[in-house]
């Protein structure tokens, strides 16, 4: 027979042990791309991060692309508090925050580097107290890749040289109005049919980011990459309501630093990857050059920010951006 004493202790040994289980989460995180992409594998280091900054008490998954579906069906059911961490692109919350419209203008942004250096300071900030008004935590802002123009004639350093162009660009009115700001002429015909229309000469430019420009293959027949970076993608990684008001104070802290320790990881892991597709693509033959002709774009393209920049508070926060530097990236 069991003594009291010892039952007591086996008692309070189970409690314990129920305690601990009951404390520890593992939390549901969804990203569009698969595991060669930086985004995903920034969100598993976000995992592997809270996993020891919790000391074990927090771990998590990483569930992809069409698991779950793709970001228009997960809005919803992160928004109920089924999956907990999302690496949304500002497009899934520009209906609640119509602020966050901006950050696709084209030709916002210098380079990825100037995108992550408002972010991380005042304008980032901002958009964060925006965000949470309409019941999204952010927890920190990825570098989501940035599109750059590419030719089979010529480079592109300067405006004036689009004049009369054909330019292949995504079904969006900003960038059909960047391209007649240009004195260029849009087409948004397939991705699939860019190289026909190039061999065809229909087609003189067309745009992508640096990984899509070599797993297409455009580079063999449009060798001449400029970086423009007229489109530099952010995204931001959310945390659920129910999520986050499930946690400490402490614990919010954790999954604040871990959040910021894998946008760091994620950044580091996509310039390695472009400066090795760009050394690959130079033995290839292709001709980089860069684009010098950014603020006479935006000067010319009043009609492509006007939709966009409607209200005051639109107008500062892109005037702010686009008169930023690079300071905040250290602060």
């Amino acid at each position: 027979m069991t003594s009291a004493p010892l039952r007591r202790i086996l008692i309070a040994a189970a409690l314990a042990c129920s305690s601990l289980a009951a404390g520890a989460a593992e939390l549901k995180g969804w990203v569009r791309e698969a595991d060669d992409y930086p985004q995903h594998q920034g969100l598993q280091y976000f995992f592997d991060r809270l996993k020891l900054n919790s000391q074990g008490k927090h771990s998590g998954k990483v569930i992809c692309c069409e698991e779950m579906g793709q970001q228009k069906d997960v809005i919803p059911k992160f928004s109920k508090g089924e999956v907990d961490v999302v690496l949304f692109t500002s497009s899934a919350l520009q209906d609640d925050v119509p602020e966050m419209r901006i950050l696709n203008l084209p030709f916002l942004f210098r380079d990825p580097e100037h995108m992550m250096s408002a972010l991380n300071g005042e304008v980032g900030k901002e958009l964060q107290v925006l965000m949470e008004e309409k019941g999204y935590i952010a927890l920190t802002w990825y570098d989501g890749g940035a599109r750059s123009f590419y030719s089979n004639k010529k480079s592109l350093s300067y405006a004036s040289d689009f004049k009369g162009l054909k330019i292949r660009l995504p079904k969006r009115q900003d960038l059909i109005a960047m391209a007649t700001a240009l004195g260029a002429e849009a087409s948004t015909i397939g991705f699939d049919k860019v190289p026909a229309a190039f061999k065809a000469g229909e087609l003189d430019v067309a745009e992508n980011d640096l990984t899509s420009y070599y797993t297409s293959e455009h580079y063999k027949i449009a060798p001449y990459y400029t970086f423009s970076y007229h489109l530099v993608q952010p995204i931001v990684m959310l945390i659920s309501k129910q999520r986050w008001s499930s946690l400490s104070t402490a614990e919010k802290g954790i999954v604040q630093q871990s959040a910021i320790e894998s946008a760091a990881y994620a950044a580091k892991v996509r310039a390695q990857a472009d400066s090795a597709l760009k050394s690959k693509l130079e033995k290839a033959g292709v001709k980089f050059a860069p684009f010098r002709g950014s603020a006479t774009t935006i000067s010319l393209m009043k009609d492509a920010y006007a939709p966009v920049v409607a209200s005051q508070r639109t107008t500062a926060l892109m005037v702010k951006i686009m008169t930023g530097s690079r300071k905040a990236a250290t602060e």
